[in-house]
């Protein structure tokens, strides 16, 4: 929040789902994702996973604070966004919130 990025960069040609970055399964998602506000690339890159972002608490807590998580705030430009052929898996954490996207 002090310092903030100037252009956020995910790499999610092959992403992974379930307990990662090292115990989990990779995943072709074939995306490459970037933006000026870290909040809406995390956020968009949630929706690509199959999941909601307003059940990422630390999107959540950035929202209106930091930058745009609602999908009507954020300017899409390139592809639209694909639906995933089935939702990530992931692993089920309590102080993790993670609901799949309707």
């Amino acid at each position: 929040a002090t310092v903030g990025s100037d252009l956020s960069i995910v790499d999610g040609v092959v992403a992974m789902e379930g307990d990662g970055p090292i115990m989990g399964d990779p995943k072709s998602a074939n995306v490459i994702v970037m933006g000026r506000n870290a909040p809406a690339v995390d956020a968009t890159c949630t929706r690509l996973m199959g999941l909601n972002p307003y059940g990422v608490s630390y999107l959540t807590e950035a929202s209106g604070k930091l930058g745009p998580i609602h999908e009507h705030n954020i300017t899409q430009k390139g592809e639209p966004i694909p639906l995933p052929s089935a939702p990530f898996k992931v692993i089920d954490l309590p102080h993790l919130a993670m609901v799949q996207a309707n």
